[in-house]
């Protein structure tokens, strides 16, 4: 078995996959109790899978599963943003990962079936009730930080993970030691205070989760957006792990991304770039992300043409709430209300007393 190991490790790696192991379908019962108790006192973000019985008991999810597969890739390439005024996370640059992975996944199962006989499997990426940074520790690829982030010593933060569960049996390897050690820089960093309790992320202000939510946000909430388009990667950029890393190793996730405001709100159904629709961000659709173009405009508070012009466009989308943050977003600029006069009345569905906060004639 352990002479099988090591080859399906090697062929696994030929092609592609940056990070191998295995452990077992099983969960330590501290991290049981502690997931327990988080979810009794409703600490959870609201896009975690709630299944929870699957979650704390993996064979629920898979019964016939012997050992688990945990396969990483590191997505870390050069990023420029000088010419950008709003953030988008590096992770949804490039090609939707999730479909990078399961083409691998697909090799990989190819591979195994040359290996076994009656091989019964299932994978998942990002997709299944599986705490995959627990599994990747337990497998020895890594730490979970005090970033809540899977660390791996060679590839740093920067990596997606998937899993095949398998009803064979392989060798299993050693969870790796935990080495943050007293470095506390991603807590330093992070620009919402939401590490400031180390390995736990308060969801509720973490910048990255708030770009995700739907609908109107509060102030406070909007404020901690910052300009962010989408996600955040603060505490990954300053992580000493996350220095002289291997980069630009897979060319399907090479960003083509970038986080160009007036570009992202001249976007409709008919201007929709086609690499758009092919990211991670496609899932979310354009409404939130627009809606986050227009608080970044508002948090970085810089009166120039080229958002005034934008703005009058969006104050007439078929959304309230994209108009809402419009309207917002050109108050907070102070551009001149008599330019808006018509639109203004036209206005049927928000209340813009509180926005507008002075009377326009």
């Amino acid at each position: 078995m352990d002479n099988k190991s090591e080859i399906i490790k090697k062929k696994l790696k030929e092609i592609g996959f940056d990070l191998i192991g295995f452990t077992k379908p099983k969960l330590n019962q501290s991290l049981i109790n502690n997931f327990i108790s988080r979810y009794e006192d409703n600490d959870l973000p609201p896009f975690v899978h709630h299944d929870i019985e699957s979650i704390l008991n993996p064979k629920n999810l898979v019964p016939y599963a012997k050992t688990v597969i945990v396969l990483g890739l590191s997505y870390n390439w050069d990023i420029n943003d000088n010419d950008e005024d709003g953030y988008i996370s590096y992770y949804s640059r490039g090609e939707d990962y999730h479909k990078v992975f399961k083409r691998k996944l697909k090799e990989a199962v190819a591979i195994l079936n040359k290996f076994y006989d009656e091989l019964k499997y299932e994978y998942f990426v990002d997709n299944a009730p599986v705490l995959e940074k627990v599994f990747a520790q337990q497998a020895g690829l890594g730490w979970i930080g005090k970033n809540t982030l899977l660390i791996n010593e060679k590839y740093g933060s920067y990596i997606f993970l998937g899993e095949i569960f398998i009803n064979k049996e392989l060798k299993i390897d050693t969870k790796k030691e935990n080495k943050c050690g007293s470095c506390t820089a991603c807590i330093d960093n992070c620009p919402t205070g939401s590490l400031n309790t180390p390995y736990y992320l308060n969801y509720r202000t973490c910048r990255s989760n708030l770009t995700q939510v739907k609908g109107k946000l509060n102030e406070k909430q909007e404020k901690l957006i910052g300009n962010s388009i989408w996600g955040c990667d603060k505490c990954q950029d300053i992580c000493p792990y996350n220095q002289d890393i291997p980069k630009n190793i897979h060319k399907e996730l090479k960003p083509k991304i970038k986080g160009n405001i007036t570009k992202i709100l001249n976007y409709n159904k008919k201007s929709f770039p086609d690499f758009w629709l092919n990211t991670a961000l496609s899932w979310r659709g354009m409404r939130t992300i627009q809606r986050n173009a227009l608080i970044s405009i508002i948090n970085i508070n810089k009166k120039e043409e080229k958002y005034k012009k934008v703005l009058i466009k969006k104050l007439k989308d078929n959304s309230p709430i994209i108009r809402y943050y419009a309207y917002k977003a050109y108050i907070a600029l102070d551009f001149k209300l008599e330019n808006i006069k018509e639109i203004i009345r036209n206005e049927t569905e928000i209340k813009l007393e509180n926005i507008l906060n002075k009377e326009v004639k």
